[in-house]
């Protein structure tokens, strides 16, 4: 059963969705980070953290007309000035600093900004023997060590290319791990994993809180929205978190 993303479950169709996910060993459960795992963005922060203060502000007043617009627009505009900043403020900067930051930049944004909510739900897969997967637009430099912190089997997010001389090129290795690209990513990974049985694809279940996770939730059987807009949000045709979570407390 796979409740149509055109509309919200009912109450007795979720929960009959809840326990056939519940009772399958056969789940994947695939979370994004920034504004669904964690409280807030995390790139600006980040970049901070790796490039300065200085250098990033900088940077990012000097982009800021290309930003503003790639915030109205998104799609492959907010992908390249995404890029662009990256470019502008990694550029150069070794590889160890990098690595070595953002995994202290990692354990702090962990510590401070991840919703409980949303990790009772990291666990409760995990002991139902579910694999978790982070799927994040941001950077793997850092949400790679958030994933080992969550103990998720695998992190699927936006890597960057680094020069032979071990310095960072601040454009993307591949693709910006967005929208058609988390989904892609996924698919792949759950085929290269061997979780396909008998041709058939494990039960998905997606956490996601944006547009740019519009696309891997239409695709999960169970889509949930962990955003906190409510009935402004572009996925507000998903059950809510809240929802879910009742939902469960009223199994028992």
């Amino acid at each position: 059963m796979k409740i149509p993303s055109s509309r919200r479950p009912a109450s007795a169709e979720l929960q009959e969705l809840l326990t056939k996910v519940s009772r399958s060993s056969s789940v994947v459960a695939a979370f994004d980070v920034d504004g669904t795992l964690t409280d807030g963005g995390s790139t600006y922060p980040w970049l901070a953290a790796v490039g300065g203060r200085s250098r990033t502000l900088l940077a990012c007043v000097k982009l800021s007309p290309q930003i503003f617009l790639a915030g109205i627009l998104g799609g492959s505009r907010a992908d390249q000035t995404k890029e662009r900043t990256f470019t502008a403020i990694l550029h150069g900067l070794s590889e160890d600093h990098v690595r070595v930051v953002s995994t202290e930049f990692a354990a702090r944004h962990y510590r401070k900004r991840l919703r409980p909510d949303v990790k009772a739900m990291v666990d409760w897969h995990r002991s139902l023997g579910h694999k978790v997967v982070l799927v994040s637009a941001s950077v793997e430099a850092y949400i790679g060590p958030i994933g080992e912190l969550l103990r998720a089997d695998a992190v699927l997010s936006t890597r960057l290319g680094v020069t032979p001389a071990r310095t960072m090129s601040g454009h993307y290795d591949g693709r910006n791990c967005r929208g058609e690209e988390k989904l892609s990513r996924l698919t792949t990974w759950i085929h290269a994993q061997g979780l396909e049985q008998e041709g058939v694809a494990p039960l998905l279940v997606a956490y996601g809180n944006s547009r740019g996770d519009a696309r891997m939730l239409g695709a999960a059987d169970l889509g949930i929205n962990c955003g906190k807009l409510g009935v402004l949000s572009r996925l507000r045709r998903y059950p809510e978190l809240a929802q879910v979570t009742l939902a469960l407390a009223e199994r028992g």
